[in-house]
């Protein structure tokens, strides 16, 4: 079921969500809040930040795995695999 709340608009565009919209959702005090236009709404998602380092890939990395799973997987259809 849906929820809502009408909320006042303060100056500088500064909003604040109803408590029960920041718990059920995950919302953290000084956390990260990502937001997106979709389909004509605004979208508000909180940003979990990761314990640990994640490996930024280039566009060329990218491209070569994308190649080499291309070949891969033309193997795997010949063998009758997938």
């Amino acid at each position: 079921m849906a929820t809502e709340d009408i909320i006042k608009m303060q100056p500088k565009g500064l909003l604040t969500i109803p408590k029960r919209f920041r718990e059920e959702f995950g919302f953290e005090e000084d956390g990260l809040v990502r937001v997106k236009g979709e389909k004509g709404r605004i979208v508000l998602e909180p940003v979990r930040i990761l314990d640990y380092p994640v490996r930024s890939y280039t566009k060329e990395e990218i491209d070569e795995f994308l190649v080499l799973d291309k070949k891969e997987t033309k193997a795997l259809r010949q063998k009758g695999l997938l």
